[in-house]
């Protein structure tokens, strides 16, 4: 008997470890995603998105603009920004297309599961959204159209990003290449519409 009570009292200590803790990777998870509806609000901001359209490195402007949103909401961990600019041949010439996605992840201590080897639980959470500045007539274009992901690592802020160039929509995550096609279908489907009489 004494020994089931002793395996009982284990059993029961480890889910309660594992629940606490569980409870704050939940609580780790709600921070991260109001941290990416503060940085999504921002880089939908109306003044900041005139500002990037006129920009010649809208993405920089995306990734500072997004890390500073994350950190200034109490998010320390990890930040990865992907921003794709659809090619001008896919766009009208007054409009431009732009997708932005966002990642944080972090390692949220544990509690009592470090007694059992679990030092943290990695949490992460991701946004995607999508953006079309427009012009009356012709829209400016910088020379060059900049497609990548920014690496931001824990602590740090966008100035101490790592950009790798990506030349294909299929490089990026699944979700920015399905909501640019589907954008990029509802704009042909409503030029089409417009035609019809």
């Amino acid at each position: 008997m004494a020994l089931l009570a002793v395996a009982a009292a284990f059993v029961l200590f480890a889910a309660l470890a594992f629940s606490v803790d569980q409870g704050i990777a939940y609580a780790t998870k709600a921070r991260q995603e109001n941290a990416l509806d503060a940085a999504r609000a921002a880089c939908m901001d109306a003044s900041f998105a005139l500002r990037a359209k006129n920009d010649d490195d809208p993405a920089a402007r995306f990734a500072e603009r997004a890390v500073r949103a994350v950190r200034d909401a109490g998010c320390a961990g990890s930040v990865a920004v992907w921003f794709y600019e659809a090619p001008e041949t896919d766009t009208a010439e007054g409009e431009r297309m732009w997708a932005v996605g966002l990642q944080v992840e972090e390692e949220s201590p544990t509690v009592f599961a470090r007694g059992f080897g679990v030092e943290g639980i990695p949490v992460a959470s991701h946004r995607v959204m999508t953006a079309m500045p427009y012009a009356e007539d012709r829209v400016w274009r910088p020379d060059e159209r900049t497609c990548g992901r920014f690496d931001v690592a824990a602590g740090l802020d966008a100035v101490d990003a790592a950009f790798t160039r990506l030349g294909s929509l299929d490089e990026f995550p699944a979700e920015i290449g399905d909501q640019v096609r589907a954008a990029l279908s509802d704009r042909v489907d409503e030029e089409e519409g417009g035609r019809q009489p």
